[in-house]
């Protein structure tokens, strides 16, 4: 069956309203308590601006980009030490970018037992973090 233009038109709107929904989210994301601002995390970690943004180009830290000017970066990415968690990098390799991170590490999973991907790195299960990041970047690339 071929497409109508109404289709078309449908299918094109429900697109861009999604869209929108996705913009409003992720601006509500970044604009939470614990996010941080590249300014505010470089004093938390005590190093320059240049820093961090070289360590979230690395993938060492969890940089999210949005509609706002500038990176925001969550406060929960640093352990108890105060360092960001060492599987960072494994996490960005595994997933390609950024928000597939946060996901990641804020939704809960099945696969860690109904743990978040952060909780389990909490209780220092690395490993399967990582094996989680793999998994789901082998199913959706």
């Amino acid at each position: 069956m071929i497409p109508t233009s109404s289709d078309k038109t449908k299918l094109r709107d429900a697109i861009d309203a999604a869209r929108e929904r996705g913009r409003k989210l992720s601006a509500e994301i970044l604009a939470g308590e614990e996010m941080k601002t590249s300014e505010e995390f470089a004093a938390l970690l005590g190093v320059s601006v240049a820093t961090v943004h070289n360590r979230r180009r690395r993938g060492e830290l969890l940089g999210l980009k949005g509609a706002v000017k500038g990176y925001r970066f969550p406060i929960w990415q640093l352990n108890k030490d105060g360092k960001p968690y060492a599987t960072f990098v494994e996490l960005h390799e595994s997933l390609g970018g950024s928000w597939s991170v946060y996901r990641l590490l804020t939704q809960q999973h099945g696969e860690l037992d109904g743990l978040t991907g952060l909780e389990a790195l909490q209780r220092g299960q690395d490993y399967q973090v990582v094996d989680l990041a793999d998994t789901v970047g082998r199913d959706f690339s």
